[in-house]
């Protein structure tokens, strides 16, 4: 019973602080996403920049 009683206040706790980061959140922002590059600063989309990635990657094939 007292470990039912701990999980739900756990529970109640998470849901609380989700509930704060989502208020604080502005409404219009990207969630986990760079839509510019770090290095040089063009646009990319969260995608990986042409400019800055890594050309070894390839097998020169």
């Amino acid at each position: 019973m007292v470990i039912v009683l701990i999980g739900i206040a756990i529970g109640i706790l998470v849901v609380a602080i989700l509930i704060i980061k989502a208020i604080k959140t502005p409404s219009r922002d990207i969630v986990g996403m760079d839509i510019h590059c770090r290095k040089c600063g063009i646009r990319t989309n969260g995608l990986a920049c042409p400019k800055c990635e890594n050309k070894s990657k390839s097998f020169d094939v």
